[in-house]
């Protein structure tokens, strides 16, 4: 029987804030029954030791940020409701060691005295200092920070600028307000999500006389690309990558720098460079504090007409010492062999992170390489793959504002890559698939792992972390893509597995076409694996979202199995049958076989069936079914 290799590229998204959370150093207070100057700093009880604060944080926001203010009607409602401006997009300052010097000025923070700039209506006025007004049911503040890039408020920005406009809060469900320019200079804007403060002291977070703090993020991404291999027999090396799907495999794959790209159908299938981002509050109101989404801010893209690339490269690939393979080669040119080895593209003393934009919407993302495979027998033996694919999907690949992304590729001996650079020739009996990990923790942390292949199959948990390999008891979430297509038959043509011992994809796909027994519930593979029907939902309609909040999916497009400590296998049929081949093939037999005669014949041709058992040579015919699968193999601790 043949040996074909599979490629299966294990995506880790991870997900985490790029540049962390920064908020202020509160030196103090505002001061109960005083004056009721209102003040910006940072009392803030949901702080974690990786937010930047003090002059660490004034520092990264450039010393400023600009913050608009609106008495509210003491809304109930998901929209903000502006009874009157307090703050008309005014300035706010840091200065170190200010802090308790004046009413205004708790931490440091100061916007007293300055002189008001566009886009403030008062332009050229001097801001004055603001008190609560406790006839007034509630106060809406949101805040932006363009960084060390200069804030322009007409005209085309140039290197270095970023043109704004001024906020609006009844626009704030939808535009709040919009940040424009290079992603050089949009990657050094911070954002932060709304504050609402209520004089009947409902949200205890925030109330009058309480500073008003807020919690900034980078508006930028960031996004790793690392990828490893699991191939018995093989180690893999020199990996190199397509820029898109066009190239042939004739040609080849030239590029050494990890590289992603994507369909550039429409405007959110690109990586973007230069456009308008425009930032909105859609969740707001009374009634919605326990939703997790209350008060954050949301971002969507505009691209300018050259402001989008479908490409993003990552840079070489860091591979692993020689040592660490426990092969006869030498060098250290060898992927890493699992995903907390894996091997990262890129700059080491940047954590291998490329800044991004955000894209909330998503696209599908495309991986293309070609790679070596050498024995680890010390024979120098070489296969060269060509042209292997995998696909994340759109939904761990919508990009938001301030986390950081890991996409971990493994390579498995399940490959849709061609051996030789000829597409007539057989590309593999077994497609590329996915196996898509992603993870979720508080502070922003998304991962992914991926096989490669086609259909690729992903596969999801909550909370799991890449470094873990792979999975814990717990719900398991599944979905399958086909060259670029997103599967809707799950139901029907999706089956998961236990499997009676740890098993290659090869293995399972050995097994579900080379039979030795079947029944509705279990098949048992001639290579003795033996594979038993477990149960997912495909009706599902929501996925766990990294950020707290479900995923929408379309029913059929997802599966979800709660797993426990076992290795499963999920396959999709392909709905593809070749024709039944029949073969015979010899056992020497030392002990009689459980079943004992029946399958076992004394000649070659299968013809006269065994009857007494004496050790020796017997036959036994196979039938191949060549069905077409895709297969991930699911490892849960």
């Amino acid at each position: 029987m043949k040996k074909l290799f599979y490629l299966a590229a294990a995506i880790t998204v991870m997900a985490s804030c790029t540049n962390d959370t920064i908020v202020g150093d509160a030196s103090s207070v505002a001061q109960k029954g005083g004056s009721d100057a209102i003040v910006f700093g940072s009392t803030y009880s949901g702080m974690t030791r990786a937010d930047h604060v003090g002059a660490d944080a004034a520092k990264l926001l450039d010393n400023h940020f600009t913050v608009a203010g609106f008495k509210g009607a003491g809304d109930v409602t998901a929209t903000v409701v502006a009874t009157g401006t307090v703050f008309d997009n005014y300035v706010v300052n840091w200065a170190a060691n200010t802090a308790a010097t004046t009413e205004s000025n708790t931490s440091d923070w100061e916007y007293v005295g300055l002189t008001a700039v566009a886009p403030s209506t008062l332009a050229g006025n001097t801001q004055s200092i603001k008190y609560w007004d406790y006839s007034a049911a509630q106060y809406d503040f949101i805040a932006y920070s363009t960084g060390e890039a200069t804030a322009i408020t007409s005209g085309t920005p140039a290197s270095g600028q970023i043109l704004v406009s001024a906020i609006s809060a009844p626009n704030a469900k939808t535009a709040a307000y919009t940040l424009k320019g290079a992603a050089a200079d949009l990657e050094k804007c911070y954002i932060a999500d709304m504050v609402t403060a209520y004089q009947d002291g409902t949200d205890a977070a925030h109330k009058y006389q309480d500073e008003v703090t807020f919690k900034f993020r980078a508006l930028a991404s960031k996004v790793r690309v690392a990828l490893y291999e699991t191939v018995p027999g093989y180690s893999v090396k020199n990996v190199k990558f397509y820029i898109d799907a066009a190239t042939t495999i004739a040609t080849g794959a030239t590029s050494t720098s990890a590289t992603l790209f994507t369909t550039a159908t429409a405007d959110k299938d690109n990586f973007y460079t230069a456009g308008t981002y425009t930032v909105s509050f859609p969740t707001t109101g009374k009634t919605n504090f326990s939703n997790s989404d209350y008060n954050k801010a949301h971002v969507s893209f505009a691209a300018d007409a050259s402001g989008k690339e479908n490409t993003k490269a990552f840079g070489n690939l860091n591979y692993t010492d020689v040592k660490n393979h426990k092969e006869k080669s030498t060098g250290s040119i060898w992927l890493g062999r699992s995903s907390a080895q894996a091997s990262f593209a890129g700059n080491a003393a940047d954590n291998y992170y490329k800044i991004a934009m955000p894209n909330e919407e998503g696209t599908v993302l495309e991986l293309r390489i070609d790679y070596t495979l050498e024995s680890i027998d010390g024979s120098g033996e070489e296969i060269k793959v060509h042209g292997a694919t995998a696909y994340v999907p759109a939904i761990y690949a919508a990009w938001k504002s301030n986390y950081a992304y890991t996409y971990i590729f493994k390579i498995s001996d399940n490959t849709n890559g061609w051996t030789s650079t000829v597409t007539t020739d057989p590309a593999g009996l077994y497609p590329i698939t996915f196996d898509a990990v992603v993870t979720e923790t508080e502070d922003f942390t998304q991962s992914t792992i991926t096989n490669v292949a086609s259909p690729s199959i992903t596969t999801y948990q909550k909370g799991h972390t890449y470094t873990d390999d792979e999975y814990v008891a717990g719900d398991i979430y599944v979905q399958v893509i086909t060259d670029g297509t997103l599967k809707s038959d799950l139901g029907t043509n999706g089956q998961l597995y236990t499997l009676s011992r740890a098993a290659t994809e090869a293995e399972v796909m050995d097994a579900l076409n080379i039979q030795t027994a079947s029944d509705a519930t279990t098949i048992t593979g001639r290579n003795g694996l033996v594979l038993t029907k477990a149960t997912s939902d495909a009706t599902i309609t929501t996925v766990p979202g990294a950020d707290g909040n479900d995923i929408t999916v379309t029913a059929g497009t997802a599966a979800k199995f709660a797993a426990t400590a076992n290795t499963y296998a999920y396959v999709y049929y392909t709905g593809t049958d070749n024709a039944d081949t029949e073969y015979n093939t010899a056992v020497k037999l030392t002990a009689e076989p459980t079943g004992w005669p029946t399958g076992y014949y004394t000649d070659e041709a299968c013809t006269t069936a065994a009857t007494t058992y004496a050790d020796g040579t017997y036959y036994q015919k196979y039938t191949n079914l060549n069905k077409v699968y895709g297969v991930k193999v699911i490892k849960v601790n």
